[in-house]
């Protein structure tokens, strides 16, 4: 299969979406961890930090699935619809941990949206 036929753009921009993403959530684990007082409390958590945890734990599961989606999509593009839903279900809860730096929110979204609108070019033979 050739690059012509493959969502590369979409594939760029979930892939750059799902590190962020990973990055953002691995910066809050390191700051939870050492600087617990640093990053405020969730109303009703008294700074437990097992409440951080399971924030960082969650960021970590929707990173890594944004990367699948993003590889998936590069791997098997017949199915660009799953991927791409699979992108933009899972970029949208990652705000709750920063979604990697806002950025990778956005790109996660727009990657979704650039996989469920892609079409394979059409070779003409002569």
């Amino acid at each position: 299969m050739s690059q012509s036929e493959k969502p590369t753009k979409a594939f760029i921009l979930s892939l750059t979406a799902g590190i962020l993403i990973l990055s953002n959530t691995a910066l809050l684990g390191a700051a939870a961890t050492w600087f617990p007082r640093i990053i405020p409390t969730i109303p009703g958590s008294a700074n437990d930090t097992t409440v951080l945890y399971r924030l960082i734990a969650l960021g970590l599961i929707f990173g890594v699935l944004v990367l699948l989606g993003a590889i998936m999509l590069h791997s098997k593009p017949a199915n660009k619809k799953a991927w791409g839903i699979i992108a933009i279900v899972f970029s949208i809860p990652s705000v709750i941990t920063g979604g990697g730096f806002i950025i990778g929110f956005i790109l996660g979204v727009m990657s979704g949206a650039k996989a469920l609108s892609w079409k394979p070019e059409v070779s003409k033979h002569d």
